[in-house]
């Protein structure tokens, strides 16, 4: 990370900061090579190369952690990763345009 620290009582790093391949490795208790695997799927991206070095958002993190659980319950692959997790973006992203369309009484129903 690019000095910043995870906080210890919660484990979490800044939202704007950023972490390297081994970071993120160890935050999600995941080997490098799936990591890579997701790269290459694009699960994740990384945000910016340093020198040989990926570095990754630290909302990444986040992602793998939902990627290696819906791989261990699921039995699901990396290219299936990649599609559950943008469907999951999906819903998510219409979701929440549906209720910018929504007025206060259809709320309440």
């Amino acid at each position: 990370m690019i000095g910043k620290t995870p906080t210890e009582a919660s484990g979490q790093l800044e939202t704007h900061s950023l972490c390297t391949l081994e970071q993120l490795c160890l935050a999600c208790d995941v080997e490098a090579g799936w990591v890579i695997e997701l790269v290459e799927h694009g699960v994740i991206e990384p945000a910016q190369l340093t020198g040989s070095a990926w570095q990754f958002a630290s909302f990444s993190i986040e992602r793998v952690a939902k990627a290696k659980r819906l791989g261990r319950d699921l039995d699901v692959n990396a290219p299936g990763l990649a599609l559950v997790l943008d469907l999951l973006d999906e819903i998510d992203a219409l979701r929440s345009r549906l209720r910018e369309l929504q007025t206060p009484d259809d709320r309440v129903r």
